[in-house]
């Protein structure tokens, strides 16, 4: 297909999950499941299955995919054959430009340069590593099944390869960490220059390991002002080190900046296919069933695994653009709140108590706002 026609296209992104881990991490409260061979062939059967009937539907010919992520769980747990081909389907059944962002997530000890160049040829042009820390002591306590030297090979493996937009991702807040540690880590990243970085709070999540720890009293947590300390000291690190900070949590270095998630920031739209995905499409958050043995069974019999499809009104998207988009270092227009008196009054409240700024016609986060975005979304909501 032309550019031009092309051009005329809405874009929109695909995400495909891929439930399946290696061990379940301390900190991980997903829909993940040990890699079982059958199991994993039959899902595989089922994603495509139903790749094939929102293909055959027609709701995406007016539609150009723009990006695909590859996330989960571990996708690389699959051979890159199968990967391949999953892609290549994608290709057959839907508009996909010629440049789309295509994404990898990956676990270190599940790649090796063979592998990473079948990736590579596959037209995987993004690969994001789940690192998550560069200490052998706060890996294991996470039970990531990982050593800090198996993450690096793991990195220099894929630049071997061909990649050349690596993202590592990395968490802070962890038992017994401290400042030392958490700049020795960042250190350690800063030092493989990846070309994309992500930093994410732990947050402890009922059901998990460190759940039932802390319940028990046996998990010790930093205190809540060394965590905003250790997110004050990744901004001005990465920033020497010449990394744009775009959103919230990620940074990158110019023009390297994740598209598909930046279609989530804008409210794009985006059709996600696998178990407990959701979709935002056509004015229609769309959610599939968390349940594997449903999701399967509901695909081989020709059924979308949708548990629940909920329409969404005008005033529900206004709130979603502002709360998403005020993730966005940039912040949103203005405009966004034209017409809208509640929540200009909220715009103003917050701007009065330091969190958004307010200049040259757009809204954003001040400084003090990046460590309690929370508080901010659910003062809109």
């Amino acid at each position: 297909m032309s550019a031009s026609l092309q051009s005329k296209r809405s874009p929109i992104g695909l995400y495909i999950d891929f439930p399946f881990c290696i061990a379940r991490c301390a900190f991980c409260a997903f829909h993940v499941q040990g890699f079982r061979s059958r199991q994993a062939k039959r899902y595989l059967c089922a994603l495509q299955n139903e790749i094939e009937l929102v293909a055959v539907s027609g709701v995406l010919e007016d539609y150009l995919i723009t990006s695909i992520y590859l996330g989960g769980g571990t996708p690389t747990q699959y051979e890159p054959e199968i990967i391949s081909e999953l892609i290549a389907f994608c290709r057959k059944r839907f508009i996909v430009s010629d440049d789309a962002e295509i994404s990898l997530e990956a676990h270190p000890v599940t790649l090796d340069r063979e592998k990473l160049l079948k990736f590579r040829k596959s037209g995987i042009n993004r690969l994001s590593l789940g690192v998550q820390s560069f200490s052998d002591q706060h890996l294991k306590a996470l039970g990531r099944n990982h050593t800090a030297f198996e993450a690096e090979t793991a990195f220099y493996d894929a630049r071997s390869a061909g990649f050349n937009n690596i993202a590592i991702d990395l968490i802070y807040g962890l038992p017994d960490q401290t400042a030392l540690d958490w700049y020795s880590t960042l250190q350690h990243a800063i030092a493989l220059s990846p070309e994309h970085l992500s930093i994410y709070a732990l947050s402890i999540e009922e059901g998990t390991l460190f759940g039932r720890l802390e319940k028990e009293g046996r998990l010790c947590l930093p205190a809540e002002e060394e965590v905003l300390n250790f997110y004050e000291t990744a901004r001005s690190q990465f920033a020497e080190a010449g990394y744009l900070h775009y959103e919230i949590s990620n940074f990158a270095k110019a023009g390297k900046q994740c598209l598909h998630n930046l279609l989530y920031w804008d409210r794009g739209e985006s059709m996600a296919f696998g178990l407990a995905a959701h979709s935002y499409f056509n004015q229609t958050h769309r959610e599939n069933t968390e349940d594997l043995k449903q999701y399967i069974e509901a695909l081989e019999a020709d059924r979308l695994p949708s548990t629940h499809i909920n329409k969404i009104d005008k005033r529900e998207e206004k709130i979603d653009r502002i709360i998403f988009g005020l993730r966005k270092i940039g912040g949103i227009p203005l405009d966004f709140f034209e017409g809208d008196a509640q929540m200009s009054l909220t715009r103003d409240r917050l701007a009065q108590d330091g969190l958004l700024k307010i200049e040259k016609e757009r809204v954003a986060l001040s400084p003090k706002g990046f460590s309690l975005a929370d508080e901010v979304a659910l003062a809109f909501l």
